[in-house]
């Protein structure tokens, strides 16, 4: 009787075993994380509950990608209460080409954080995944000072010098900048995609860190 008991634990533990194989076998060969993304936009977004309120706006989505459509670009932000401490706001936008009436599977990130709330001083990170080539570019980084609810009030460094000064005035390295980039694109991103469509997150970073990076964090054109 044990025997045969032993026996049915050994057959249900090779099924699982050759059910889950094909299925890492099968995640390895889709499109990385950030592909799906791009080509599923809201209709993969709604199931993040991490984005929360900011999908009510629209009924549907049908609503949506007539709205994406008629408008061109569109964004989705993650609710503020999911993000650690200093990061202001992590988003989403999504496009639609107004000019060849087709969708594009381009999208970018963008995230905010907050490096003095007395100072009103935000640096903005900006990440473009470019979906033909399978590239992953972060683009230079940028600074603003000022009352964001005020536009005529708000300075903004672009300048080496300028960022320079303000990371080594509020204590931040340029390897800083480079932890706030992995923390949205990993942490934020691909965390909260995977958890939602059940896909594994350690698989799915190992498959975004194959793809190129294009690091023009602190390239800047002369002035």
């Amino acid at each position: 009787m044990k025997n045969k008991f032993f026996k049915i634990i050994i057959w249900i533990s090779c099924i699982l075993f050759v059910v889950s194989g094909i299925q890492f076998g099968k995640s390895c060969f889709t499109p990385n994380i950030l592909s799906q993304i791009g080509e599923s936009k809201i209709y993969g977004a709604i199931d993040v509950p991490e984005f929360g309120d900011c999908l009510s706006g629209w009924r549907d989505e049908w609503e949506w990608m007539t709205d994406l459509e008629t408008f061109g670009a569109l964004d989705v932000e993650y609710n503020e209460d999911y993000l650690r401490k200093n990061v202001e706001f992590v988003s989403l936008l999504f496009f639609y080409d107004t000019v060849d009436y087709c969708e594009i599977n381009d999208f970018n990130i963008y995230v905010g954080v907050n490096l003095s709330e007395t100072d009103q001083v935000i640096m903005v990170l900006e990440a473009v995944y470019d979906y033909e080539r399978k590239e992953l570019i972060y683009e230079p980084v940028y600074i603003v000072q000022g009352d964001w609810e005020n536009l005529g009030n708000i300075e903004e460094y672009t300048d080496e010098k300028s960022i320079d000064e303000c990371l080594d005035r509020y204590g931040l390295t340029r390897k800083d900048v480079q932890k706030y980039q992995e923390y949205a694109i990993y942490k934020v991103v691909v965390k909260t995609w995977t958890k939602a469509h059940r896909q594994s997150y350690w698989l799915e970073r190992w498959k975004l860190k194959r793809c190129t990076l294009v690091d023009n964090t602190f390239w800047f054109e002369e002035g």
